[in-house]
Protein backbone atom coordinates (compact mmCIF):
# COMPACT_ATOMS: atom_id res chain seq x y z
CA UNK A 1 0.00 0.00 0.00
CA UNK A 2 2.71 2.65 0.92
CA UNK A 3 4.80 1.86 -2.67
CA UNK A 4 1.34 2.35 -4.24
CA UNK A 5 0.76 6.15 -2.48
CA UNK A 6 4.37 6.93 -3.40
CA UNK A 7 4.09 5.83 -6.78
CA UNK A 8 1.12 8.01 -6.61
CA UNK A 9 3.24 11.11 -5.14
CA UNK A 10 5.80 10.68 -8.09
CA UNK A 11 3.35 10.57 -11.02
CA UNK A 12 1.40 14.04 -9.16
CA UNK A 13 4.92 15.61 -8.63
CA UNK A 14 5.78 15.13 -12.34
CA UNK A 15 2.30 15.90 -13.43
CA UNK A 16 2.64 19.52 -11.55
CA UNK A 17 6.50 19.86 -12.71
CA UNK A 18 5.62 19.60 -16.43
CA UNK A 19 2.41 21.94 -15.92
CA UNK A 20 4.71 24.03 -14.22
CA UNK A 21 7.59 23.99 -17.14
CA UNK A 22 4.78 24.26 -19.79
CA UNK A 23 3.39 27.62 -18.23
CA UNK A 24 7.39 29.10 -17.80
CA UNK A 25 7.34 28.51 -21.48
CA UNK A 26 4.06 29.88 -22.13
CA UNK A 27 4.78 32.71 -20.48
CA UNK A 28 8.82 33.53 -21.84
CA UNK A 29 7.21 33.13 -25.14
CA UNK A 30 5.18 36.39 -24.43
CA UNK A 31 8.65 38.15 -24.03
CA UNK A 32 9.69 40.64 -26.30
CA UNK A 33 12.86 40.28 -28.51
CA UNK A 34 14.43 42.70 -26.44
CA UNK A 35 13.24 40.75 -23.40
CA UNK A 36 14.62 37.56 -24.61
CA UNK A 37 18.18 38.81 -25.48
CA UNK A 38 18.43 40.21 -21.61
CA UNK A 39 17.03 36.29 -20.64
CA UNK A 40 19.01 34.34 -22.33
CA UNK A 41 22.44 36.55 -21.25
CA UNK A 42 21.88 36.63 -17.77
CA UNK A 43 20.74 32.86 -18.11
CA UNK A 44 23.58 31.70 -19.23
CA UNK A 45 25.58 33.03 -16.05
CA UNK A 46 23.13 31.34 -13.84
CA UNK A 47 23.01 28.70 -15.32
CA UNK A 48 26.95 27.71 -14.44
CA UNK A 49 25.87 29.16 -10.79
CA UNK A 50 22.71 26.86 -10.40
CA UNK A 51 24.64 23.81 -11.53
CA UNK A 52 27.35 24.59 -9.18
CA UNK A 53 25.48 25.18 -6.36
CA UNK A 54 22.91 22.37 -7.03
CA UNK A 55 25.12 19.38 -7.28
CA UNK A 56 26.09 19.31 -3.31
CA UNK A 57 22.53 21.10 -2.33
CA UNK A 58 20.09 19.06 -0.66
CA UNK A 59 16.37 20.01 -0.97
CA UNK A 60 14.64 20.88 2.71
CA UNK A 61 11.93 18.60 3.77
CA UNK A 62 8.61 19.36 5.17
CA UNK A 63 8.12 18.27 8.34
CA UNK A 64 4.28 17.51 8.35
CA UNK A 65 4.80 15.18 5.30
CA UNK A 66 8.18 13.96 5.30
CA UNK A 67 8.35 15.08 1.50
CA UNK A 68 11.48 16.85 0.09
CA UNK A 69 9.34 19.85 -1.72
CA UNK A 70 9.78 20.91 -5.05
CA UNK A 71 11.79 24.18 -5.87
CA UNK A 72 11.45 25.32 -9.57
CA UNK A 73 14.31 26.70 -11.38
CA UNK A 74 14.00 30.58 -12.21
CA UNK A 75 11.77 32.48 -14.83
CA UNK A 76 13.43 35.83 -13.84
CA UNK A 77 16.96 35.09 -14.92
CA UNK A 78 19.27 36.70 -12.13
CA UNK A 79 23.23 37.74 -12.12
CA UNK A 80 25.08 38.27 -8.80
CA UNK A 81 27.08 40.64 -10.65
CA UNK A 82 24.21 43.06 -11.27
CA UNK A 83 21.15 43.11 -12.56
CA UNK A 84 19.38 46.64 -14.33
CA UNK A 85 16.54 48.44 -11.68
CA UNK A 86 14.60 51.76 -11.36
CA UNK A 87 17.71 53.90 -13.91
CA UNK A 88 20.67 51.95 -11.94
CA UNK A 89 22.09 48.61 -11.46
CA UNK A 90 21.03 46.27 -8.48
CA UNK A 91 23.98 43.91 -7.14
CA UNK A 92 22.96 41.39 -4.35
CA UNK A 93 25.48 38.71 -3.37
CA UNK A 94 24.28 34.95 -3.02
CA UNK A 95 26.15 32.41 -0.73
CA UNK A 96 25.93 28.12 -1.48
CA UNK A 97 22.94 27.23 0.32
CA UNK A 98 22.61 25.07 3.10
CA UNK A 99 19.67 22.67 3.63
CA UNK A 100 20.50 22.56 7.36
CA UNK A 101 20.95 25.82 8.43
CA UNK A 102 18.30 27.92 9.85
CA UNK A 103 14.17 26.57 10.43
CA UNK A 104 13.51 27.47 6.90
CA UNK A 105 16.14 25.11 5.35
CA UNK A 106 18.65 27.56 4.99
CA UNK A 107 17.22 29.07 1.54
CA UNK A 108 17.73 32.82 3.14
CA UNK A 109 21.07 32.84 1.04
CA UNK A 110 19.41 32.54 -2.68
CA UNK A 111 17.55 34.94 -4.85
CA UNK A 112 14.45 33.60 -5.63
CA UNK A 113 11.66 34.17 -8.23
CA UNK A 114 9.03 35.20 -5.44
CA UNK A 115 11.64 38.28 -4.77
CA UNK A 116 12.32 39.44 -8.16
CA UNK A 117 8.30 39.22 -9.04
CA UNK A 118 8.00 41.73 -5.86
CA UNK A 119 10.77 43.84 -6.84
CA UNK A 120 9.85 44.29 -10.44
CA UNK A 121 6.48 44.92 -8.82
CA UNK A 122 7.59 47.78 -6.72
CA UNK A 123 9.78 48.92 -9.69
CA UNK A 124 6.67 49.05 -12.00
CA UNK A 125 4.56 50.68 -9.22
CA UNK A 126 6.86 52.60 -6.59
CA UNK A 127 4.31 54.22 -5.35
CA UNK A 128 3.35 51.73 -2.59
CA UNK A 129 6.58 52.00 -0.96
CA UNK A 130 7.04 55.69 -1.98
CA UNK A 131 7.78 57.69 1.47
CA UNK A 132 6.47 54.79 3.88
CA UNK A 133 7.38 52.83 6.58
CA UNK A 134 8.41 49.63 5.20
CA UNK A 135 8.47 45.96 6.91
CA UNK A 136 9.72 43.03 5.55
CA UNK A 137 9.79 39.61 6.63
CA UNK A 138 11.92 36.60 5.17
CA UNK A 139 14.31 39.17 3.95
CA UNK A 140 16.86 36.77 3.10
CA UNK A 141 19.71 38.17 0.77
CA UNK A 142 17.90 41.79 0.78
CA UNK A 143 16.99 42.01 -2.83
CA UNK A 144 13.29 43.24 -2.31
CA UNK A 145 14.05 45.67 1.21
CA UNK A 146 16.98 47.31 -1.04
CA UNK A 147 14.72 47.98 -3.90
CA UNK A 148 11.96 49.35 -1.72
CA UNK A 149 15.27 51.75 -0.47
CA UNK A 150 15.99 52.51 -4.18
CA UNK A 151 12.08 53.45 -4.60
CA UNK A 152 11.93 56.01 -1.99
CA UNK A 153 10.51 54.61 1.21
CA UNK A 154 11.26 56.67 4.10
CA UNK A 155 12.54 53.80 6.21
CA UNK A 156 12.86 50.16 5.48
CA UNK A 157 13.35 46.93 8.10
CA UNK A 158 14.69 44.30 6.70
CA UNK A 159 14.17 41.10 8.78
CA UNK A 160 15.25 37.45 8.74
CA UNK A 161 16.88 34.61 11.18
CA UNK A 162 20.05 35.11 12.97
CA UNK A 163 22.20 33.12 10.10
CA UNK A 164 21.20 35.53 6.95
CA UNK A 165 21.60 39.06 8.52
CA UNK A 166 25.16 39.16 7.35
CA UNK A 167 24.85 38.36 3.64
CA UNK A 168 21.70 40.74 4.09
CA UNK A 169 24.12 43.86 5.49
CA UNK A 170 26.65 43.02 3.27
CA UNK A 171 24.35 43.42 0.32
CA UNK A 172 22.78 46.97 1.94
CA UNK A 173 26.45 48.00 2.07
CA UNK A 174 27.01 47.05 -1.44
CA UNK A 175 23.66 49.10 -2.89
CA UNK A 176 24.26 52.13 -0.40
CA UNK A 177 25.26 54.22 -3.02
CA UNK A 178 21.72 54.36 -4.71
CA UNK A 179 20.05 55.93 -1.94
CA UNK A 180 23.09 58.25 -0.81
CA UNK A 181 21.56 61.28 -1.66
CA UNK A 182 17.71 61.08 0.40
CA UNK A 183 16.88 60.60 3.70
CA UNK A 184 15.66 57.15 3.65
CA UNK A 185 16.98 54.88 6.96
CA UNK A 186 17.77 51.02 5.91
CA UNK A 187 17.98 48.80 8.80
CA UNK A 188 18.19 44.88 9.10
CA UNK A 189 17.71 43.04 12.45
CA UNK A 190 16.34 39.48 13.29
CA UNK A 191 12.79 38.37 13.73
CA UNK A 192 11.82 34.91 14.10
CA UNK A 193 8.37 34.18 13.47
CA UNK A 194 8.07 31.78 16.46
CA UNK A 195 9.19 34.75 18.71
CA UNK A 196 8.81 38.11 16.80
CA UNK A 197 9.74 41.30 18.85
CA UNK A 198 7.32 43.89 19.55
CA UNK A 199 6.79 45.97 16.88
CA UNK A 200 7.75 49.15 18.52
CA UNK A 201 11.20 47.05 19.43
CA UNK A 202 11.52 46.50 15.67
CA UNK A 203 11.20 50.00 14.25
CA UNK A 204 12.96 51.44 17.37
CA UNK A 205 10.14 54.03 18.50
CA UNK A 206 7.02 54.41 20.49
CA UNK A 207 4.29 55.45 17.65
CA UNK A 208 4.82 52.10 16.07
CA UNK A 209 3.24 51.07 13.20
CA UNK A 210 4.38 49.95 9.71
CA UNK A 211 3.07 51.87 6.53
CA UNK A 212 3.91 48.54 4.37
CA UNK A 213 3.99 45.33 5.18
CA UNK A 214 6.46 43.11 2.42
CA UNK A 215 6.85 39.16 2.30
CA UNK A 216 8.60 37.45 -1.04
CA UNK A 217 8.28 33.78 -1.67
CA UNK A 218 8.14 32.66 2.16
CA UNK A 219 5.19 30.44 1.76
CA UNK A 220 6.50 26.70 1.44
CA UNK A 221 6.81 24.74 4.90
CA UNK A 222 3.20 24.33 6.28
CA UNK A 223 5.28 24.24 9.69
CA UNK A 224 6.11 28.20 9.17
CA UNK A 225 2.61 29.26 8.40
CA UNK A 226 0.95 29.32 11.60
CA UNK A 227 4.16 31.62 12.91
CA UNK A 228 4.13 34.05 9.80
CA UNK A 229 0.17 34.60 10.06
CA UNK A 230 0.65 35.25 14.01
CA UNK A 231 3.79 37.59 13.28
CA UNK A 232 1.45 39.14 10.18
CA UNK A 233 -0.93 39.81 12.82
CA UNK A 234 1.40 41.11 15.13
CA UNK A 235 2.92 43.87 12.86
CA UNK A 236 -0.32 44.84 10.67
CA UNK A 237 -3.19 47.33 11.56
CA UNK A 238 -5.84 47.69 9.74
CA UNK A 239 -4.81 50.79 7.48
CA UNK A 240 -1.44 48.06 6.59
CA UNK A 241 -0.57 47.10 3.07
CA UNK A 242 0.24 43.90 2.74
CA UNK A 243 2.16 42.14 -0.01
CA UNK A 244 2.58 39.12 -0.52
CA UNK A 245 4.16 37.36 -3.51
CA UNK A 246 3.33 33.56 -3.45
CA UNK A 247 4.26 30.19 -5.37
CA UNK A 248 2.20 26.80 -4.64
CA UNK A 249 4.65 23.87 -3.98
CA UNK A 250 3.14 21.41 -1.88
CA UNK A 251 -0.71 21.11 -0.95
CA UNK A 252 -0.65 21.34 2.77
CA UNK A 253 1.53 24.40 3.39
CA UNK A 254 -1.27 26.14 0.53
CA UNK A 255 -4.30 25.33 2.38
CA UNK A 256 -3.19 25.90 5.78
CA UNK A 257 -1.91 29.47 4.56
CA UNK A 258 -5.24 30.30 2.24
CA UNK A 259 -7.13 29.60 5.06
CA UNK A 260 -5.34 31.62 7.23
CA UNK A 261 -4.70 34.92 5.22
CA UNK A 262 -8.17 34.86 4.31
CA UNK A 263 -9.23 34.71 7.90
CA UNK A 264 -7.40 37.29 8.96
CA UNK A 265 -7.35 39.55 5.65
CA UNK A 266 -9.37 40.80 2.76
CA UNK A 267 -7.25 39.31 -0.30
CA UNK A 268 -6.59 40.73 -3.64
CA UNK A 269 -4.61 38.69 -5.96
CA UNK A 270 -3.29 41.07 -8.46
CA UNK A 271 -3.29 41.03 -11.98
CA UNK A 272 0.15 42.06 -12.75
CA UNK A 273 0.22 41.88 -16.49
CA UNK A 274 -2.94 44.25 -16.14
CA UNK A 275 -1.92 46.64 -13.55
CA UNK A 276 1.75 46.99 -13.96
CA UNK A 277 2.36 45.58 -17.42
CA UNK A 278 4.50 42.93 -15.59
CA UNK A 279 4.21 39.53 -16.68
CA UNK A 280 4.57 36.03 -14.60
CA UNK A 281 3.88 32.91 -14.75
CA UNK A 282 0.18 31.81 -13.93
CA UNK A 283 1.82 29.72 -10.68
CA UNK A 284 3.26 32.69 -9.03
CA UNK A 285 0.64 35.30 -7.27
CA UNK A 286 1.21 38.61 -5.87
CA UNK A 287 -1.60 39.14 -3.20
CA UNK A 288 -2.78 42.48 -1.75
CA UNK A 289 -3.73 42.09 1.85
CA UNK A 290 -5.81 44.40 4.29
CA UNK A 291 -6.33 43.47 7.58
CA UNK A 292 -10.46 42.50 8.16
CA UNK A 293 -12.18 45.74 9.75
CA UNK A 294 -13.40 44.24 13.50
Amino acid sequence: RRKEDAAKDVTADDTQTQASSELYELEFNNLSDAEKATWYKLARRDKIRYKKEMATYEPPVDSSSGCRLLLMGRFFPFDSEGIPFADTTLTIKEAQNSSHIGEDGGTGLNVWDGAQLLLRYIEKVPNIVKNKRVIELGSGCGIVGVAAAICGCKEVIMTDLAYALPLMRENVDINRVAWKDTDVVVSCKECDWFQPPPVDELLGHYDSKADVLLVADCVWLSSLIAPLLRTLKLYTTESTDVFITYQQRGKEAHDLFMEGIHNLFDVVDVDTLKEADLAKPDVFHLLHCKRKVS
